[in-house]
């Protein structure tokens, strides 16, 4: 275990730096927080390769940073206001981890399961929700067309929970459409004009599209879809949380 104890240490800079976007793009790397969710990744994850701990947390759980000591994984130390340079939380929990983004390919995850599609969805919370949710009902993956929120935002991270060490997340273009037709998926877009879900006969693996709650689904969006399916509402609302309306479609299909 190595100790930092200054904000110009490389190290703490680089982490610090993740919180940007175009930093985890250049280095194709993004961080994780909390305990629950860094210890999934250490079992599940290959690309985790440092954490940092602070030094109220190390005084708080020194069994479980022995045992962190035992892993191959670099683990640095840094007090309290260190830390806290490199959290995204209003509350930071005193460990975090830096991840390698993968690669994921679309074809690798045509596998015959429903995999749910977003279309200018903006907001990051939403968005790990969502893929929390796609992971809840067994969906395949989360595809992202052009003008979504971005995957590894540390509020989509966050939202995500664990999730986003098991769900592929792709960002993809309207070509796609073509790739999932031809591997045998019917696409279904969620729209107000639509045929109502609880009428609707939805059978075998399918791809399903949420747009984003002010604007809906694009128009490139719409003539691609296979089907335009609705969720009715009896209540005065006008319409549904774009995560929460993905969730009842996501039960319905699973």
């Amino acid at each position: 275990m190595q100790r930092i104890d200054s904000d110009e240490n490389k190290k703490l800079k680089r982490l610090t730096s993740l919180k940007q976007k175009k930093v985890r793009v250049k280095e194709g790397l993004f961080l994780i927080e909390g305990v629950k969710v860094v210890n999934e990744a250490l079992g599940s994850y290959e690309g985790m390769d440092l954490i940092l701990i602070s030094d109220s947390f190390l005084q708080k759980n020194k069994e479980y940073v022995l045992k962190l000591e035992k892993s191959a994984i670099e683990i640095f130390i840094a007090r309290d206001g260190l830390f806290n340079k490199c959290s995204s939380l209003a509350t930071p929990q005193g460990i975090l981890a830096q991840l390698k983004i993968r690669k994921e390919n679309l074809e690798d995850i045509l596998l015959d399961k429903n995999i749910v599609m977003l279309d200018g969805l903006k907001d990051p919370g939403n968005l790990g929700t969502i893929v929390r949710t796609a992971d809840a009902f067994g969906f395949g993956g989360v595809l992202l067309l052009p003008d979504c929120a971005e995957i590894y935002n540390p509020k989509t991270v966050q939202a995500a929970m664990g999730s986003i060490l098991r769900v592929p997340c792709l960002n993809v273009g309207y070509d796609s459409f073509d790739i999932l037709k031809k591997a045998g998926y019917p696409v279904y877009g969620m729209d107000p004009k639509g045929e109502d879900m609880v009428d609707a006969t939805l059978a075998g693996k399918a791809v399903v599209v949420i747009g984003s709650e002010s604007h809906g689904l694009s128009r490139e969006t719409v003539e691609r879809c296979d089907r335009l399916i609705s969720i009715s509402m009896s209540g005065a609302a006008e319409s549904l949380n774009a995560a929460v309306a993905a969730g009842i479609i996501m039960n319905r299909l699973s």
